[in-house]
């Protein structure tokens, strides 16, 4: 995952195809001390999912988009799935059908946009220890 995680402190992947929340949201975990991988589409999360499959465990959350190009998060979920759901997902959407199947696809925690950054903190900070 991140270069500069160090032993006890989980990364956080971001999964957002909006690069001005994408920018926001990432710049805001830094500050808070996590490290962050954004990336912009779902096959880039897929990758970065099979890439950091434990050991190492630093990868603590995915805080995850379900409207993505190339596979939408659903898809990601699936394929997690697969991978034996080895990481927390919180899935982010305007359309509460989409948090639905999210939450049914195996997320954790769903946060509808627009969100509050304190509430995805405290999802966050829930997992990533």
């Amino acid at each position: 995952m991140s270069t500069s995680a160090r032993a006890g402190r989980k990364s956080v992947l971001l999964v957002e195809d909006d690069a001005e929340i994408r920018e926001l949201v990432g710049d805001f975990l830094r500050d808070e001390g996590y490290d962050v991988v954004a990336v912009d589409d779902g096959g880039a999360a897929i990758r970065a999912l099979h890439a950091n499959r434990p050991p190492p465990d630093e990868l603590g959350l995915v805080v995850l988009d379900m409207m993505l190009p190339v596979a939408d998060g659903v898809e990601v979920l699936r394929v997690l799935g697969d991978l034996g759901h080895y990481v927390p997902v919180a899935a982010m959407s305007a359309n509460r059908e989409q948090l639905r199947r999210a939450y049914e696809a195996g997320a954790a925690a769903t946060l509808p946009k627009p969100f509050d950054l304190d509430g995805l903190l405290d999802v966050v900070q829930r997992n990533c220890a």
